[in-house]
């Protein structure tokens, strides 16, 4: 009996892709298939019975690796799906990813994988990939910062998707000269940028709370200016709350102070 070689890694792209490198390094060693292996993410939910699982620890060199090999073979608009996908809060997102790339080789289609919607994989990265960068292009437009006290632009989000990577090159290319930091409050992750240097990524809140919502008084008297136009432009005969939740759905109201 065969037995399913399962790996578990990171919930990002570079701990996906680590486990590619060591799988197709198993394969290659063992004279073995694909057809026996899978990739999670995070934490193990339900353990299945004949299977070996082995936790892969991610290896930004590995992860280069594939990354140059994707984009070289399958070009990077290939390579951009399978970043977004891997933002998205999926089941099965990286087996997808993985099986992908499995079929580029194995049907030699080039940059012409990314096109392959027949394929269930491809079909399903491309379509978690729509997701994500649906999810990015809402909150890249609807996104609010509020001045802190301190000077700092802060604003919080509550993305779908662990978009947070993406965020950090339009803003760090929009406000270059600015300290700004964008709070994802479901993944407890910072984006923080100083003034002149490149963005970072924080895990976990290292900042105190009262400081996050310390406005000054600046931005306290604007946001109440913005409140009373919004408010005051508004026709009450006009109001269309189902259009207005199709604009901006009801997760990104709650982050707007004008709602």
């Amino acid at each position: 009996m065969n037995t399913n070689r399962i790996y578990v890694c990171s919930d990002n792209i570079e701990g996906i892709f680590t486990a590619i490198y060591d799988i197709y390094t198993h394969v290659s060693e063992h004279k073995t298939t694909h057809d026996s292996c899978k990739i999670i993410t995070g934490e193990i939910g339900n353990f299945e019975l004949f299977s070996e699982y082995i936790d892969v620890i991610t290896d930004k060199d590995k992860a280069l690796k594939v990354t140059r090999t994707v984009c070289e073979r399958f070009g990077f608009e290939a390579y951009e799906s399978f970043l977004y996908a891997a933002s998205c809060d999926a089941n099965n997102k990286a087996t997808a990813i993985y099986k992908s790339i499995v079929t580029g080789f194995k049907t030699k289609a080039g940059f012409r994988l990314i096109n392959m919607w027949t394929d269930a994989n491809v079909s399903y990265v491309l379509e978690l990939s729509r997701k994500a960068k649906n999810e990015f292009a809402s909150w890249r437009e609807f996104l609010q910062f509020h001045e802190l006290n301190n000077g700092v632009l802060f604003s919080r989000i509550g993305p779908t998707c662990d978009i947070i990577m993406f965020l950090a090159t339009h803003f760090e290319n929009r406000f270059p000269n600015e300290n700004f930091m964008i709070y994802d409050d479901i993944r407890d992750k910072y984006l923080v940028h100083e003034k002149g240097k490149k963005c970072v990524i924080v895990i976990g809140n290292g900042i105190d709370p009262a400081e996050e919502t310390a406005y000054s008084k600046n931005d306290s008297f604007y946001d109440e200016l913005f409140n009373v136009f919004t408010h005051t432009i508004a026709i009450k005969e006009r109001k269309n709350l189902k259009l207005q939740q199709n604009l901006m759905p009801l997760r990104i109201q709650k982050y707007k102070i004008e709602f």
